[in-house]
C-alpha cells in the first residue's frame, strides 16, 4: 500500500510538471513567434522603403529632363508642371514614414504622379479612375499605386501609337489596378521586388493575398480593400 501511494504521488507530481512544461513550451512557442512576426514587418517595411528610394529618384531624374525641355521650348504649362512636381514630393515626404494612409490622400498624389508623366508621354499614357464609394474611406500602403503604374511603364510600351492605358476601379472586396498588356521586346532591368513586396505587405496587414491576373491582353493586380481596424493591427 504504501509504495501504491509513492507511485501514486510519483504520477501526480509527473503530471503537473509535464503540464507546466507544456504550457512554458507553448509560451515561449508564442513569444518566439510574435519576434518573427516582428522581424518579417520590420523586413517588409525596410524592403518597401528601398522601394520607394529606387523609383522616386528616377522619377524625379526624367521629370527634371521634362521640364528642362519644356522650358526651352517656352511650354505655357512648365508652371504648372514646377506647382505638380512640388505637389508630388511634399505629399510622397509626407507619408513616406506611414504604413497606411487613406485611399483618397493616394489617388490624389497618383493624379499628381500621372500629370508629370502625362508631361512626358502625353497621350501615350491614360489613366481612368472609377472606385465604387463604398471604398473611398478605405486605407492602402503609400505609394502603393504608384509603384504599379511605374511597374505597367516599366514593364510595357508606352507610344503615341501604342497608347497605355491604365484603369484603377472597384470590383468587390478588390481595388483592381489594370493596364493593355503591350510587353516591350528588350525589358527594362527589374529586381522582380516591386510585386512580390506588395502582396507580402497586404498578407501581412490582413492575411488576405493580393491576385495577379495575366492573359495575353491585360494584366491586373487586385488589391484587397484594408478598413479602419487594419491600422490598429500596425
Amino acid at each position: 500500500m504504501m509504495l501504491m501511494y509513492e507511485f501514486r504521488g510519483l504520477v501526480i507530481n509527473l503530471t503537473i510538471y509535464l503540464f507546466l512544461h507544456l504550457i512554458y513550451q507553448h509560451h515561449i512557442t508564442q513569444l518566439i513567434s510574435v519576434e518573427l512576426e516582428k522581424t518579417k514587418a520590420d523586413n517588409l517595411s525596410a524592403q518597401f522603403e528601398l522601394l520607394k528610394q529606387q523609383v522616386n529618384p528616377h522619377f524625379l531624374f526624367n521629370s527634371l529632363n521634362t521640364l528642362k525641355s519644356m522650358v526651352e521650348m517656352q511650354d505655357q504649362h512648365s508652371a504648372r508642371f514646377i506647382v505638380m512636381l512640388s505637389d508630388f514630393y511634399r505629399s510622397s515626404l509626407e507619408t513616406r514614414k506611414q504604413h497606411l494612409i487613406s485611399l483618397q490622400e493616394e489617388l490624389s498624389t497618383l493624379h499628381a504622379y500621372i500629370f508629370l508623366l502625362k508631361a512626358r508621354f502625353e497621350d501615350g499614357i491614360s489613366l481612368t479612375v472609377a472606385i465604387s464609394d463604398a471604398h473611398h474611406a478605405s486605407f492602402i500602403p503609400p505609394f502603393t499605386l504608384q509603384l504599379l503604374v511605374e511597374n505597367c511603364i516599366k514593364h510595357n510600351i508606352v507610344s503615341l501609337g501604342q497608347p497605355l492605358h491604365i484603369h484603377i476601379f472597384s470590383d468587390g472586396a478588390f481595388i483592381v489596378v489594370e493596364n493593355n498588356l503591350q510587353l516591350k521586346r528588350t525589358p527594362e532591368a527589374s529586381t522582380g521586388l516591386g510585386l512580390t513586396n506588395i502582396a507580402q505587405r497586404y498578407q501581412s496587414l490582413q492575411q488576405q493575398q493580393m491576385e495577379i491576373i495575366k492573359d495575353s491582353h491585360s494584366f491586373k493586380v487586385k488589391l484587397p480593400v484594408l478598413h479602419e481596424d487594419t491600422r490598429d493591427r500596425r
